[in-house]
């Protein structure tokens, strides 16, 4: 049931971020879609939006792509209807959390997604992708990738992964039709939390902000020309750069200090939000339970 004439881009956690932008970027160059999400994401309206805006074709489908068996029903479906000439390995997930206070659901949930996920997909599509004249892979790591980082510990052990995953593979696919390479953004300007969290840093991580729209054209401007490896942004570039000359246990004692910041700031706020909620349950308005009722 493949129709060879209608080559598709696999995009994963497309619903919002930069998955969506990435989305929009590949439609304004009339490139088919097939989007892919968590559930309850409105998903459907995403492409919807898409198909209405920009003369293309989007399906979409919906799975938790850290169930192996739902990945692989993915793959299957994918490879029976629709010919793909793109994957992008966008899905996955951080937090600021200590270790030994995180929940195993947590742990096991991030590197099922960004590691286990992009990696079968990757390997399920390829032979898909070596049939096509010309087939491309974007898989989406980050600057965390070139450092450890303290209180967020296996997020930036799984985008390392992903960088030196696509730099190794690159070297096995360099003789054939499929070009690969790694996106590493900095901070990204998402949704209303991510920019409050980032506006609380100092001015010199806020110059190195970049919002999603702006990374997904970089991204997949340089993407289609082939490069290895895409860092967004000259202040991204120049911290890549000076990430690599400075000693790691000055990085491991900057990011301690950063994030440490951070979890105090989060039990903060949670303290207070809960203290808020019980003073509304202790002292409730009249006027609003009779209007309820």
């Amino acid at each position: 049931m493949n129709d060879t004439k209608q080559q598709y881009t696999l995009i994963t956690g497309a619903s919002k971020g930069l998955g969506k932008e990435l989305a929009i970027e590949c439609a304004k160059r009339k490139m088919n879609l097939i989007l892919v999400s968590l559930p309850d994401e409105n998903l459907e309206q995403v492409a919807n939006e898409l198909k209405s805006s920009y003369p293309i074709q989007v399906s979409y489908y919906e799975a938790d792509l850290a169930d192996f068996k739902a990945l692989q029903q993915l793959t299957s479906w994918v490879k029976e209807y629709f010919t793909i000439n793109m994957l992008i390995n966008n899905a996955g997930v951080g937090g600021t959390q200590l270790f030994d206070k995180s929940s195993l659901t947590y742990l096991d949930n991030m590197i099922q997604l960004n590691i286990r996920a992009m990696t079968m997909l990757t390997r399920l599509l390829l032979p898909e992708l070596k049939k096509r004249e010309e087939a491309y892979i974007l898989n989406v790591s980050s600057l965390a990738a070139f450092s450890p980082v303290p209180f967020k510990t296996i997020y930036p052990a799984s985008k390392a992964f992903i960088h030196h995953f696509t730099r190794g593979l690159k070297a096995e696919l360099v003789d054939t039709n499929v070009k690969i390479s790694v996106l590493n953004p900095g901070p990204i300007k998402t949704n209303s939390d991510v920019t409050k969290r980032i506006n609380g840093q100092t001015l010199y991580v806020k110059l190195s902000i970049m919002n999603a729209e702006q990374i997904a054209k970089i991204a997949i401007e340089k993407l289609l020309r082939g490069k290895s490896v895409i860092i967004p942004g000259f202040m991204n570039q120049f911290n890549a750069f000076f990430i690599r000359i400075v000693p790691e246990s000055f990085r491991i004692f900057v990011g301690t200090a950063i994030f440490k910041r951070d979890l105090r700031k989060k039990k903060t706020n949670e303290n207070t939000g809960n203290r808020s909620k019980r003073s509304a349950w202790k002292q409730p308005d009249p006027k609003a339970v009779a209007e309820k009722y």
